[in-house]
């Protein structure tokens, strides 16, 4: 692979320019970093604007399509800030000969402990029991223990190893689904691996870590909501577009679910209106891996890759795929 001259680096996420450290080896090497100071994630006209002429760009959550490729010649690489792929054409990408990389990890231990936090708070009802006393109401909410329950993971990959490995500490039995599965992770923690109909009528709480993908795309739907044990919670971290938010909605009206909570929604930006307004509904505002750790290594592995690409070495990261653009 041929070494790559990059003299301009566009950001879209706005919050990364509080991590200058992160981007000091590039400016080392000369190249000019552009910040959004504006809106995020921007439309397709905005962000091909504001990426122009650039060779590499960070992007966080905006949709990054073919029309965006074609109107960036020079684009070489795109480093993904965050491990979702749902918003960038890769085929595109590949037509048009340009990197694509995701900084593999970076922020699994922030999803994950944001998943445990979903998890404690659904349990034992924190935010009705918090906005009550708020209200001026002092009112006892009763809640569960986790010790001894269920917990089913759907994607045991990185993020769900971990969340693994934190439920066994709260004493849950572990048990998951994966169509890929780490057979020795499985067995070194003496974790159960289920068809998903098995999981989820053994589980009581489900928690989601796969991608949106066409065979994920509203995987939780009527159907799989119906196999759920009675009075089981679903924490969703992984992408709103994996659970169909009306069959939620049904599920919990007619008491079959106990409860959720949903970090990541099906439009970026709103809750589902028919999952406002419930104490036994938890909504975020996808904030799995904002936290400051998590930003700056994802930020740290998105400038390792342009790095490597200016040396002529393969980018860490790359996504299967993308691999022809390495002959460009």
């Amino acid at each position: 692979m041929s070494m790559t001259n990059v003299k301009r680096l566009a950001v879209t996420p706005p919050m990364l320019a509080d991590f200058p450290e992160a981007f000091a080896p590039l400016v080392q090497r000369g190249v000019e970093i552009v910040f959004n100071r504006g809106v995020y994630p921007m439309d397709a006209a905005h962000l091909a604007a504001f990426v122009g002429q650039a060779q590499a760009a960070v992007i966080g959550l905006d949709e990054i399509s073919d029309e965006f490729f074609a109107r960036c010649p020079n684009l070489r690489i795109v480093a993904r800030n965050g491990v979702g792929l749902d918003n960038v054409d890769l085929a595109a990408a590949a037509r048009y000969g340009i990197l694509v990389t995701v900084p593999l990890g970076a922020n699994s231990t922030s999803v994950a402990e944001l998943a445990l936090g979903l998890l404690i708070a659904l349990a034992r009802r924190i935010v009705p029991a918090h906005n009550t006393v708020q209200g001026g109401v002092w009112r006892r909410v009763q809640g569960i223990e986790l010790a001894g329950k269920t917990l089913g993971i759907v994607g045991l990959g990185c993020i769900g190893k971990k969340v693994a490995r934190r439920a066994q500490a709260f004493e849950m039995q572990v048990i998951a689904n994966d169509i890929a599965p780490d057979l020795t992770f499985a067995r070194e923690h003496s974790i159960e691996l289920l068809d998903l109909p098995s999981l989820l009528r053994r589980s009581d709480v489900v928690s989601l870590h796969v991608p949106l993908t066409p065979l994920t795309l509203h995987l939780f739907n009527a159907e799989v909501f119906g196999l759920m044990k009675p009075e089981s919670f679903l924490i969703n971290t992984a992408r709103g577009a994996v659970v169909d938010s009306v069959a939620l909605a049904n599920a919990l009206d007619s008491g079959h679910l106990r409860g959720a909570a949903l970090d990541v929604h099906p439009v970026e930006g709103a809750i589902e209106p028919l999952l406002a307004g419930r104490d036994n509904v938890i909504t975020t505002t996808h904030l799995g891996a904002y936290t400051a750790e998590s930003l700056y290594k994802t930020t740290e592995m998105a400038v390792d890759s342009i790095l490597q690409l200016i040396d002529g070495r393969r980018p860490d990261g790359l996504i299967a795929g993308c691999d022809t653009a390495l002959e460009q």
